[in-house]
């Protein structure tokens, strides 16, 4: 099982200088999630920038919102989102997933618009469907998006289901708290429930993105200490057997 840990966003107080030089340099993580992209296409310059400082991550981006919650994934979505996509080209070949993050008012009425336009992506297992609404967490919906071949993200929150998804032979899980939404520093005991279920489902590659804003650094970096483990104890188990 291959690991990816990171945060959603680098500009934080734990990054001392809230540059991506330090998160590369510092973080002793190996991804990283933009967030700042749902709010607003990034200049030109700046994908160049980050694709030239943060070459040795596998990145996540997140869907500006347009394409999601205002046009949410329709023909005139679909335009939107052709114009988002060639901006990150100097980024692409290490862009792991585009993160769709559906609202909470979208629910699987929508199902057919989305595989529509997921098809005309053509993004293939590197399109990743964010669910906010717990309708779509019934099996009929998890068979749909196992059947397309869309990527789930699997969701560590408040009032929803903690469910780990592995479709595409992948398990990404975003870490938003359970005592409230990205305030919330998760436990010895809570990072350890979450690997241990991701090591279950047994993944060929397993990324980890916390959101939990003060707690995100360490969480994730102890996260990633403890699915190293796991792995290297079964490895070992596997060549003495």
């Amino acid at each position: 099982m291959k690991i990816f840990v990171g945060t959603s966003g680098f500009v934080y107080d734990w990054n001392e200088e809230g540059t991506l030089d330090w998160y590369v340099e510092n973080s002793r993580l190996n991804a990283l999630e933009l967030n700042m992209s749902f709010y607003r296409f990034p200049f030109p310059n700046q994908v160049k920038a980050w694709a030239r400082k943060g070459n040795n991550l596998r990145w996540i981006v997140k869907v500006n919102r347009f394409i999601t919650h205002v046009f949410k994934l329709s023909e005139r979505a679909f335009r939107t989102w052709e114009k988002f996509h060639i901006l990150f080209e100097p980024l692409d070949n290490i862009i792991d997933f585009y993160l769709f993050q559906l609202p909470p008012s979208t629910s699987p009425n929508s199902a057919d618009r989305i595989e529509k336009f997921f098809k005309k992506t053509k993004l293939g297992s590197r399109f990743a469907l964010e669910w906010r609404n717990e309708k779509w967490f019934a099996d009929e919906w998890i068979k749909w998006a196992n059947e397309n071949g869309i990527t789930l993200v699997s969701v560590d929150a408040p009032e929803l289901p903690r469910t780990i998804f592995c479709i595409n032979s992948i398990v990404y899980v975003r870490m938003h708290g359970r005592t409230g939404w990205y305030s919330h520093d998760y436990s010895e005991e809570e990072l350890r429930e979450v690997a241990h279920k991701i090591f279950r489902a047994s993944p060929e590659r397993a990324y980890v993105m916390f959101n939990n804003n003060h707690g995100m650094l360490s969480n994730g970096r102890r996260m990633k200490e403890i699915l190293e483990k796991l792995t290297k104890k079964q490895k070992t188990l596997n060549n003495t057997n």
